[in-house]
């Protein structure tokens, strides 16, 4: 074998190892460059993105409702976390928290957790400082404010810890409310930390979004809805404003606040005397009765049926419809919708709005429940008059008497300022039934069971409601727990505000007039004042006080 032949298998066995190197070499970098590529990419660098703010939510003037504000929260990677004791022990003093629970939140099942949301400055700079600590960080946030505190939250609603509308018109509107994150590129060296940082996506910010809601009008609606709680102790109680021009909803009050719960929206009650308004209407517009007839109300007590009676809270004669309403007899409405009959009558409950969600744009909207038109028996007929065996809406009373008050037209209530016209639902009557029912509404007010609802110097016109709650152990009507209300317009001559009161178990006295009327009255004259309107009621040059 001569010296040419060993040389060359010498350096064939030197080189073997290097063809495997190189083959394998190959096949990583050819064959599988893409997946490895990928798997680093994935170790050193990663899309991150930045929530965007929530747009703001502002009242019908431009003023702040809601709005975000930039927050920071610190997070664990417990794949890079290798001593989770000695981690704890020195994050504990900068983030304020025991390292117990520190520990408790890196041993997880999940590989990040939240250690602690809504940073102060004085925490975030200490992370930063101390920025060499192996899998914690810093993760930049959007935090929910509503500047006015507990203003209007019912139908604001609340924000998650994600960003995401969990009540009220944040859930309503969060697609509207959210905008588009920003996206960056981020790269890490091996220790975890970020070396590069750059802006892949600008994302975009949401418009504001503007309700019919008048901060002002909200705050005074809250206020003498709060005066009242004082003073009649009621275990909770609504308050409404509504527009009746166009059913534009200008505050929406509840006692207790709660921003999970809008009750104007989604509780139904039973109304009592507020719907004998119905059969009023109904009756007027058919011409089925006459302004001077008379029906007797049997002196506070009535048999419909054999064992089934009908009571008043105070004896009565012979009363015409004006009366019936303005003293809430029970036995009068019920005598008048016997001539109305069922059909009418549950012709003009749906016409005004019972029965059906209005559509208002807010969350869980109840429909409330009328009895179905088969089972509109004569007792039940006579008990749907006066507002027992049935369910409504706060806001479908509000809307209704809105519909009264702007000569016979509903309107879909309306939270939403988008430029957009209302919409006309439907005409409830003809003119003249709805002028002529609006005048007993102002004779209950003048001389009925709503003086307590009198403004001096300006016509009001609306009707009280109470009503017997249902046992929930028993299931029978109490005899101690009331539903207090009164509902109206004002001024009666050219109304520019609808509001509805309703109280649930007011202590002590608990009729709508002496309870729920006085709240409309308190608010009535704020509202008057804020707007400074004319008085439409003329006044006796004599004493210097409106006629009554």
């Amino acid at each position: 074998m001569d010296l040419g032949f060993r040389l060359s298998a010498a350096a064939s066995l030197f080189l073997l190892p290097a063809a495997a190197l190189s083959l394998r070499l190959g096949h990583l970098q050819v064959l599988r460059h893409d997946a490895l590529k990928s798997r680093a990419n994935g170790e050193f660098s990663r899309v991150a993105q930045e929530a965007a703010p929530r747009a703001d939510i502002l009242d019908r003037a431009g003023r702040v409702l809601a709005r975000s504000v930039p927050s920071w929260s610190c997070f664990v990677d417990k794949a890079m976390v290798k001593d989770v004791d000695g981690f704890a022990a020195i994050l504990a003093p900068t983030l304020h928290l025991p390292i117990a629970e520190i520990a408790r939140k890196t041993r997880g099942a999940v590989r990040f957790a939240w250690l602690k949301t809504k940073l102060d400055a004085a925490e975030v700079e200490a992370l930063k400082r101390d920025g060499k600590v192996t899998g914690v960080g810093v993760a930049p946030l959007q935090e929910r404010v509503y500047p006015n505190g507990d203003l209007a939250r019912g139908v604001l609603g609340l924000v998650g810890t994600e960003g995401r509308g969990l009540a009220g018109a944040e859930l309503t509107l969060d697609k509207r409310l959210r905008g588009a994150p920003r996206r960056f590129s981020i790269i890490r060296d091996g220790a975890g930390h970020a070396i590069y940082k750059s802006v892949s996506d600008d994302g975009h910010l949401p418009d504001p979004i503007r309700l019919t809601l008048d901060r002002n009008v909200q705050y005074l609606a809250e206020e003498a809805l709060s005066e009242g709680a004082a003073k009649h102790a009621f275990k909770s109680g609504t308050l409404a404003v509504q527009d009746p021009r166009n059913g534009e909803i200008l505050a929406m009050a509840a006692w207790p606040p709660n921003p999970l719960k809008n009750p104007l929206v989604q509780d139904a009650y039973e109304p009592g005397s507020t719907f004998k308004v119905v059969t009023a209407l109904a009756s007027v517009d058919e011409r089925l009765v006459t302004p001077t007839e008379t029906f007797d109300g049997e002196q506070g007590q009535w048999q419909v049926v054999p064992d089934v009676s009908i009571t008043d809270h105070e004896g009565q004669g012979l009363m015409t419809l004006s009366q019936i309403l303005e003293r809430s007899s029970n036995i009068g409405i019920a005598k008048v919708v016997s001539r109305v009959g069922a059909s009418r009558f549950y012709r003009m409950s749906r016409a005004l709005g019972f029965g059906v969600r209005s559509g208002v744009g807010l969350p869980g909207e109840t429909a409330g429940e009328l009895k179905p038109l088969a089972d509109l028996t004569k007792v039940g007929l006579a008990a749907s008059s006066y507002g027992y065996g049935l369910a409504v809406s706060p806001l479908q009373i509000l809307g209704a008497y809105s519909a009264l008050a702007n000569g016979g037209t509903l309107w879909q209530p309306k939270i939403l300022l988008d430029g957009k016209s209302g919409v006309r639902v439907r005409r409830i009557a003809g003119e003249s039934a709805v002028r002529e029912v609006c005048e007993m509404l102002e004779g209950v007010v003048e001389r009925g069971t709503a003086t307590g609802a009198r403004i001096p110097g300006y016509r009001v016109a609306g009707k009280t409601g109470t009503a017997r709650k249902i046992d929930p152990l028993t299931r029978k009507y109490s005899t101690s727990a009331y539903v207090a209300s009164f509902v109206g317009f004002l001024p009666a001559s050219a109304p520019r505000w609808t509001i509805l009161v309703v109280l649930h178990e007011p202590q002590g006295a608990y009729y709508g007039g002496l309870t729920a009327a006085p709240i409309f009255a308190s608010l009535g004259r704020r509202l008057l004042a804020l707007e400074a309107v004319s008085p439409d009621q003329p006044t006796d040059p004599a004493i210097g006080t409106a006629r009554r």
